[in-house]
């Protein structure tokens, strides 16, 4: 226990030492404008990972959702969101934002009895929706700047406080702490269905962002940076809106 804790602390200083040094330069721009020093890099891994979605991710997706009926993909998706309400609600926790993670951890508790382990979803309908969060949130709100644009291989497109918040959600997760490593690899399996779902719910949207457009590079970095900044301003984003690149 005290190696993890002591690996918990240098994992937490080390990307927070990172943030605020990488988020500190380019921040004296035009609002709305995309700092992005590192484009001609970007572009090549973006190149590479729409290799992958044409070769792999995008015909796997295809017949995922051809073979898989939907009720089934639904199924999926309800038992994956649900596991992610833990990690949501350590960082509403974090943001100091008591209502948020009390719909959070309502919905955890509901969804895990009534709804049979997360399979269902009888949170929502209760009026009870999702409200899903990050560590980049968290550090948005403790004041942050977003900092460079950046796209990572196959994970895709992403900001210099992203990455940090996804390393950071690694760690904090609650359930990193609570489950076996046979379970983990469980859990790692249907996070993977579920992405695979997700690529197929919004084929459409990607299909125009990255097969349809002039540039699908610039097309898919404004698409991800309008939605995680109206996701950070305070605002709920609603389902239909889910920037379907924000793949945890």
């Amino acid at each position: 226990m005290n190696a993890k804790r002591k690996h918990f602390n240098w994992l937490i200083g080390v990307v927070l030492l990172t943030s605020l040094g990488a988020c500190a330069s380019g921040q004296n721009l035009a609002e709305g404008e995309i700092y992005d020093p590192f484009e001609d890099t970007n572009r090549a891994i973006h190149d590479f990972n729409k290799a992958v979605d044409t070769a792999v991710v995008g015909p796997v997706a295809g017949v995922y959702a051809t073979v898989v009926p939907e009720d089934v993909r639904i199924i999926v998706d309800n038992a994956a969101r649900n596991l992610g309400q833990p990690n949501a609600f350590v960082n509403y926790i974090l943001q100091g934002d008591g209502d948020a993670a009390g719909v959070t951890l309502t919905r955890f508790l509901l969804n895990s009895t009534v709804g049979i382990a997360g399979l269902f979803d009888p949170a929502a309908e209760m009026g009870i929706f999702d409200r899903p969060t990050d560590f980049g949130e968290t550090l948005a709100v403790w004041g942050l700047p977003e900092g460079a644009y950046i796209e990572l291989p196959i994970l895709g497109p992403s900001s210099v406080r992203d990455s940090v918040g996804i390393a950071v959600d690694l760690a904090i997760d609650p359930l990193n702490y609570v489950i076996t490593r046979e379970q983990a690899y469980y859990l790692l399996a249907l996070r993977g269905v579920n992405l695979i779902g997700k690529r197929a719910a919004y084929d459409e949207l990607i299909q125009v962002l990255l097969y349809e457009s002039a540039d699908s590079y610039a097309a898919q970095r404004l698409s991800y940076m309008q939605n995680k900044r109206f996701a950070v301003s305070g605002e709920t984003v609603l389902e239909d809106l889910e920037d379907p690149y924000a793949f945890d």
